[in-house]
């Protein structure tokens, strides 16, 4: 009896042992299986814009590449990786593959369409980083996710520096922005103050205190590759509205936008002009304090645009911008504001600099101090924060011995499209010598 009892006992031994062999073996190859192609995320869309609607996955899988990995690859890796995946949707609901991705070499934590079109696949990693995809031919691109905004501050045609011209550069003044071109060419957007205005004959050449600069001042801006003119500031009417309309004539058939101004045949009032890159869409707005006492508002009321002096003023500032708000993902304000050649912010400036925020500027940029002053985050009611650049200085100027004219500022902003919608990634100040030290 001993001995039966013991063969029985062994013998259930053995069978509980190849039970739990099976159940291991079962419950392992049902879990790499399972792990083959798991889907992380699904969403359809007409992401190759045929028309049809295409069913997207993100998934995860084992090795990096599909079927048809590159010929210097002898042996795909056996580790998981992330891929996009991409199938037609027949009219019976069978999935046709039209695209897959090989590894993507980041960890994507969520994905979703963007797009007027809603054709541009978005990604986010789990560093927060975001990239675009958008279909080219036979598969998804990467295409650029970022805005890179730039601008300097005023750009003043000083006399000192025509006699230079003339007399040492054969009449040119491409001088003035050597060293600057390789910074504007980059750039996505570029922008610079418009301080003095263009005339096209010799007699209305000037400097200081009412400015003409020569047509040939706006051609090497142009070529310096310039996108926008920013024109709203105390010197506007100089020269009438003859100034004003030489210079947005010549900036609109250069292709730059000329903001803060509008021409004598204007019917309308223009508050903002609209600029795009990248899938991003800015509205500018370029503001003055004043102009110099001189007025053109009873024949031209939109030759000049002022920064709001009373409340009926405040409410139509604050009426364009949300108006601006419904066409755009932001709002950048360019203020000539300040005191001159004081590098304090004055409490005018931090109190029009509140309202701009609060009327919904995502960034505010100031000149005409002609020295460099602070950058600060405004916070709003609302919990939005606006970026302001109190003031750039000078880009360009011959302001004599007074040293800190001779410094100036390049304001830097990069903008993005993001998951939750579009927000500025980041900021800086680069120093810039302003100082054109003519003989």
């Amino acid at each position: 009896m001993t001995g039966k009892s013991e063969k029985r006992k062994i013998y259930l031994g053995l069978l509980l042992l190849f039970g739990i062999a099976v159940a291991f073996c079962c419950i392992f190859f049902l879990w790499k299986r399972s792990i083959s192609t798991k889907v992380q995320d699904t969403l359809f869309a007409d992401i190759d814009r045929d028309g049809e609607p295409e069913k997207i996955e993100l998934l995860w899988k084992r090795g990096r590449f599909g079927k048809h990995r590159p010929f210097w690859v002898l042996e795909d890796e056996k580790e998981l990786s992330q891929h996009i995946f991409i199938y037609d949707v027949l009219k019976d609901g069978e999935l046709k593959p039209l695209w897959f991705a090989s590894d993507i070499g980041r960890e994507v934590t969520r994905m979703k369409v963007i797009g007027e079109n809603e054709d541009t696949l978005l990604l986010e990693d789990t560093e927060g980083n975001n990239t675009l995809w958008r279909w080219e031919s036979f598969g998804l691109k990467n295409v650029d996710n970022e805005v890179r905004f730039i601008a300097f501050g005023d750009n003043i045609i000083h006399r000192e520096i025509m006699d230079y011209a003339n007399s040492h550069e054969g009449g040119e003044y491409g001088f003035l922005y050597e060293g600057f071109e390789k910074e504007i060419k980059e750039a996505d957007i570029a922008a610079f103050g418009a301080e003095t205005v263009l005339v096209d004959k010799e007699s209305a050449v000037s400097g200081y205190p009412l400015f003409g600069s020569p047509m040939e001042v706006g051609k090497v801006l142009a070529a310096a590759g310039f996108d926008i003119a920013v024109c709203g500031n105390n010197h506007a009417l100089d020269k009438g509205i003859y100034g004003i309309d030489v210079t947005t004539a010549f900036y609109e058939e250069n292709g730059i936008k000329a903001i803060g101004v509008q021409n004598s045949g204007d019917k309308e009032y223009r508050p903002y002009e609209v600029i795009s890159r990248n899938g991003l869409k800015f509205a500018l707005f370029s503001y003055t304090y004043g102009t110099n006492g001189m007025d053109a508002s009873d024949k031209y009321p939109f030759a000049v645009h002022y920064l709001p002096r009373d409340e009926k003023e405040r409410q139509q500032v604050r009426k364009d911008i949300e108006d601006a708000k419904a066409e755009v993902d932001f709002v950048i304000v360019f203020a000539h504001w300040g005191n001159e050649y004081e590098s304090e912010v004055s409490d005018e400036q931090k109190e029009m600099a509140q309202f701009l925020a609060e009327a919904g500027a995502d960034v505010v940029i100031g000149s005409h101090p002609h020295v460099v002053q602070e950058v600060s985050e405004i916070s709003c009611e609302s919990g939005r924060k606006t970026v302001v650049f109190y003031s750039l200085g000078n880009f360009r100027a011959y302001q004599g011995k007074m040293d800190e004219t001779k410094k100036g500022a390049e304001a830097v902003v990069v903008f993005e499209h993001c998951y939750d919608g579009v927000r500025i990634k980041e900021y800086e100040v680069k120093d810039v010598d302003a100082y054109v030290g003519v003989r």
